[in-house]
Formats: structure tokens, C-alpha cells, sequence
């Protein structure tokens, strides 16, 4: 999403990307993505969960189920894949997380689940 001022909310992604590159994603907050809210989702079995990119501005992603990114082909047939629940490249004060649970993420606090 390069989009501004957009909700994106009770979605269902799954399975989307390949690892190569390793920069795909099941939601994504790119370019100058900004005054958007990420809430309520259910992101599994893409090869990035949530990916944010380094040039957004402030956005919200809240109360968010992330789990299984990447699905276990990556990590067999891609190991070297960086690939997370969520990708946070944005600087830490753009990005606001409020009860997202995942089990692995990059630069982004996240309780984690049980794996």
C-alpha cells in the first residue's frame, strides 16, 4: 500500500511472495505510505508477514495476528531468505504497534505466540 489515510482492517492474506526476492509480503506499507492504520488482520504463509519500508511516514499497525512468514517452503529451500512475521526498515518513531502478536519480527515489539 502506497496509499495515504487508508484503513486496512479484518483481511485475511495468505500465501503471497516468493523468496526471491525476499521482499514480498502479505501487507505492505511502501513508498511514503503514510496516516494509515493496519488493524485486525490475519497474515499467514506469506513470505513477509507485514513489510514496511524505510521512506513511510507515521502509521499504525494495531491488535494484528502474524504467524507462519515465512511459510516453512522459504525457509527450506531459501535459509538464507530474510524473511519475518514483520519487517519494520521505517525509523522507530514512525511506526506505532499496539498489541500485534507474532513470533519473529525485525524492529518491531511484538508479544510473541507460542511457536
Amino acid at each position: 500500500m502506497v496509499g495515504h489515510n487508508s484503513r486496512v482492517r479484518l483481511n485475511t492474506s495468505h500465501s503471497n511472495g516468493y523468496s526471491d526476492p525476499p521482499d514480498d509480503f502479505g501487507i505492505g506499507l511502501i513508498g511514503t505510505a503514510s496516516g494509515n492504520v493496519v488493524e485486525e488482520n490475519l497474515v499467514t504463509g506469506n513470505t513477509n508477514g507485514i513489510y514496511i519500508a524505510a521512506a513511510v511516514g507515521k502509521n499504525v499497525v494495531r491488535q494484528n495476528t502474524v504467524v507462519g512468514n515465512p511459510p516453512i517452503q522459504v525457509a527450506t529451500t531459501s535459509p538464507a531468505a530474510r524473511a519475518l512475521d514483520i519487517v519494520n526498515l521505517a525509523p522507530v518513531t514512525q511506526t506505532e504497534f499496539d498489541r500485534n502478536r507474532c513470533i519473529t519480527a525485525l524492529n518491531a515489539p511484538c508479544p510473541a505466540v507460542a511457536p
